[in-house]
Parts: C-alpha cells; sequence; structure tokens
C-alpha cells in the first residue's frame, strides 16, 4: 500500500536498535538495512526527548507538509516550525555508508562519540549512548507491564 509521497517499503524497515561510535569527522555508519531508505539523502533535525530525527527524503517531505500547516495555527504551530525546520540539515551518505551529524545537532543533544541509532518505523532517532539507556531503563519496565500505553 502506497500513501502520497511515501512508499511504505522504504520505510518499513526501520526498526532495532544500533550501537555505533562517530568518528572524528562526527560520521556515523548507518546500518546496512537502513541504507537503501537513505539512498537519496535525507534531513537531520532536532528531535523531541533528547534525541535527532533523521528522515528519509520522501518522508521528510510528508512531515514537513504536516509542519507547514501549523504555522498557520498560532504561535506554538509557529514555534514548533522554528525548531522543527530551523535545526534541519540535508544529509547525504558517503559511498561507506556514512552520514555526518552536523556539529551543532551534535552539542544539542550531547552527542559525542558512543550513538545509538534507533528505528523508529518511519524514521530514524538518534541518541547520546548515556542518554538513551536512561531512556530505555526509565520505560521499559513499564512497558513490559503493559502500562506504557501511546496517548490517543
Amino acid at each position: 500500500m502506497e500513501e502520497k509521497g511515501t512508499d511504505v517499503a522504504d520505510v518499513a524497515d526501520l526498526v532495532g536498535q544500533h550501537r555505533y561510535q562517530l568518528d572524528a569527522k562526527g560520521r556515523m555508519a548507518l546500518p546496512v538495512k537502513f541504507r537503501e531508505a537513505f539512498s537519496e539523502g535525507g534531513y537531520v533535525t532536532l528531535g523531541e526527548d533528547g534525541c535527532l530525527y533523521v528522515f528519509s527524503r520522501a518522508e521528510w517531505n510528508r512531515r514537513a507538509e504536516g509542519a507547514r500547516s501549523r504555522i498557520t495555527a498560532g504561535r506554538v504551530g509557529r514555534d514548533y516550525a522554528r525548531v522543527f525546520f530551523g535545526t534541519a540539515e540535508a544529509v547525504e551518505l558517503d559511498k561507506q555508508g556514512r552520514m555526518v551529524i552536523p556539529q551543532k545537532l551534535r552539542g544539542q543533544i550531547g552527542l559525542e562519540r558512543d550513538a545509538m541509532v534507533v528505528g523508529v518505523f518511519d524514521h530514524l532517532e538518534v541518541w547520546s549512548g548515556p542518554v538513551w539507556e536512561q531512556q530505555e531503563s526509565a520505560r521499559l519496565g513499564a512497558y513490559m507491564a503493559g502500562t506504557l500505553e501511546p496517548e490517543g
């Protein structure tokens, strides 16, 4: 099934967790199973909860439409759009499947060398390893107990 602007086959494999070390230039190799979704490049932007969001080009275009509609929805919508678009940068994979995580974004989430890449179906989250460990341990028990339920 295909949605407007997004091929579900491109995002269906964005699941799982992978630990990586950034090199001195801030490059991180994407897991092989994620590279196809980012073969046309993508966008990285400041995420919520202390991570970065990485979107394929197709998913970015879909998300950007939603964020654009918020701009006219009042002050909070404009503020959201300013952060979402204002911190975003286009990224490309090199021949080794590496992506440069911009220094400013690394600094904003405290990402130094140890990175955790988490697939969240239609996008990736990049976390500082130690921050991810805290996030995961804080929520894993509730998830396993069945008390961590999505809103809505």
